[in-house]
């Protein structure tokens, strides 16, 4: 079988859907060749856990009826995308990556995936979680294949792992994830693609299976700043995001915590960026932001205390066997922690979000790297131990944005070699402006390269 083409890979979104509407291309043949893709690529791959193919199938054909007969669903009509196993999609089985039994959590379909299917979004199936979303790497479950090296299998990433290789490898025209430490922005740093991190709160959170709900945040992975834009707008039911301009921006940027112990590749991505944004007009600005540190007392303790509040107690013991052990080891702290002691951490989290605030006002955004080092092999991470020191590593500078309950974005520089991302982070409820500075950032970038 000859491999179609991405459809999306040389336009975009927007490009995609002006040919939709003058009848260059159907809703149909586009699923098709992204279906045609997925049976191509995923058993190597292996970012699916379900093929809706004949779903989407229909959906796209009834986009095309719906054209025909005169009818616009605006922006994402016609565009296929590919779906997180948190998301509850009518019709198709969600297991949050896990063999525990959680049928009786599982909740209808909530709004964002109702929202897209209303935009006329064909939805081609669901991709892998890491259990729970609880950590980047999973020992017992198969792990999606990094598809930016297909010589040495590396790591994607996680917990969205499946719908960021999805992404990266052109299965689909965008996907959705989450994030409560890093799990849209770590992935699509280590497999070169753009993610956002929504804002807590921007959208609803109903029909997707929690992990830690006071540091949730919905999410998704698209090929560019410009293709998030759209599918922001969409989502929001706002204007799509214009560029904002480089000159003139004041970008923080962290003197503790997020530029240590970078690989030489990552620290030389991102000087070349930072210089390539001075040269463009932006300033670029240190700043101290110390409380970065408490994502190993506070965000390390909520995230599992909440997890086995959804599970219920009675029903996480009862599985020890069955759950992954790198996720067991990651939330079984979280049943010895007291009523009074998750209160304290609750208040101390408020506080961070208020100090972390304060501490980034003066800036438009602020930056670093998303990931401090570019995927390593899977081969290196065998046990428990060493899994839990990749998963503290790999969100080193993505858990402090949850902790800050801001939003941001990881932006694939562009470059030889591995890839490699540059986080863009704004204050909570900016999260327009963050991708509208993402925009100008992108195409500054682009150009000094």
């Amino acid at each position: 079988m000859t491999l179609p083409p991405d459809p999306l890979k040389a336009s975009g979104i927007a490009d995609f859907v002006r040919r939709l509407r003058r009848g260059e291309v159907t809703a149909r043949d586009t699923a098709a060749a992204y279906l045609s893709r997925i049976a191509a690529l995923d058993e190597t791959l292996g970012a699916l856990t379900y093929n809706a193919s004949e779903q989407a199938v229909a959906a796209a054909g009834a986009v095309d009826e719906l054209l025909g007969a005169g009818t616009d669903l605006g922006p994402l009509m016609g565009v296929p995308v590919l779906i997180k196993d948190l998301y509850t999609v009518a019709g198709m089985p969600t297991t949050a990556g896990s063999r525990v039994d959680i049928a009786d959590l599982v909740q209808p379909e909530g709004y964002l995936v109702t929202t897209l299917k209303r935009a006329g979004c064909v939805v081609l199936g669901k991709t892998v979680t890491t259990e729970f979303a609880l950590g980047m790497f999973n020992l017992t479950h198969r792990s999606p294949r990094n598809p930016r090296d297909m010589d040495v299998p590396r790591m994607t990433g996680g917990s969205s792992s499946g719908s960021a290789v999805a992404m990266a490898a052109g299965l689909a025209a965008f996907t959705l994830g989450s994030d409560t430490g890093g799990s849209v922005r770590a992935p699509a740093a280590l497999c070169g693609v753009f993610g956002f991190k929504a804002s807590p709160g921007l959208w609803p959170a109903d029909g997707i299976f929690p992990l830690a709900p006071t540091l949730d945040s919905p999410g998704f992975f698209s090929a560019s700043a410009e293709d998030a834009a759209i599918i922001f707008g969409v989502l929001s039911g706002q204007p799509t995001p214009a560029a904002r301009p480089v000159r003139g921006l004041r970008l923080g940027r962290p003197t503790n915590h997020f530029f240590s112990e970078l690989d030489s590749a990552v620290a030389a991505a991102i000087e070349g960026a930072c210089a390539a944004l001075e040269k463009a007009g932006a300033q670029i600005i240190p700043f101290e932001i110390g409380e970065a540190a408490e994502i190993d007392t506070v965000f390390a303790r909520m995230v599992p205390a909440e997890l086995i509040a959804t599970l219920g107690k009675d029903r996480f013991v009862r599985s020890e066997g069955i759950i992954d052990p790198v996720a067991w080891q990651r939330a079984v702290g979280g049943l010895d922690l007291s009523a009074v002691e998750y209160d304290t951490l609750l208040r101390r989290y408020h506080a961070l979000c208020a100090i972390a605030a304060e501490r980034v006002g003066a800036f438009d955004a602020w930056l670093s790297p998303t990931v401090p080092t570019v995927a390593p092999p899977m081969a290196d991470f065998t046990t428990v131990d060493r899994v839990a020191a990749w998963n503290q590593r790999a969100t080193h500078n993505t858990r402090p944005i949850n902790l800050f309950s801001q939003c941001a974005v990881s932006l694939p520089l562009p470059g030889p070699g591995l890839p490699v991302g540059l986080q863009i982070a704004g204050a909570k409820g900016r999260d327009a402006r963050v991708l509208s500075i993402a925009l100008g950032v992108e195409r500054a970038l682009r150009g000094a390269g």
